[in-house]
């Protein structure tokens, strides 16, 4: 096999771990499912504990009872992994703000 067509095969995987500032409730969860839509040939998956959850699945996000302080482990495996990892942390490092 060459070297092209093994990089072509090769599967970007980003694990990253973000300390929450807030308690991952229905609105953030919501942005992670959107955001995961957007990213449909990437497997992504959130862990707080021992609690897993699809990022594309709200209910499951917001069933990890992630609250302040929790770590929360974001991983992605696929074609732009490492652009769903930083964009879901962005969403999860985030203050909460008042609309």
């Amino acid at each position: 096999m060459s070297a092209n067509s093994e990089a072509r095969h090769a599967i970007d995987a980003v694990v990253r771990v973000v300390v929450l500032p807030k308690h991952l409730h229905a609105r953030p969860a919501g942005q992670l499912a959107q955001l995961a839509a957007r990213h449909p040939s990437t497997a992504i998956e959130l862990v707080a504990g021992q609690r897993r959850a699809n990022a594309r699945s709200v209910l499951a996000v917001m069933g990890l009872g992630a609250v302040t302080g929790t770590e929360v482990l974001v991983s992605a495996a696929g074609p732009g992994a490492a652009v769903a990892v930083y964009e879901i942390c962005r969403i999860l490092a985030a203050p909460e703000t008042e609309d």
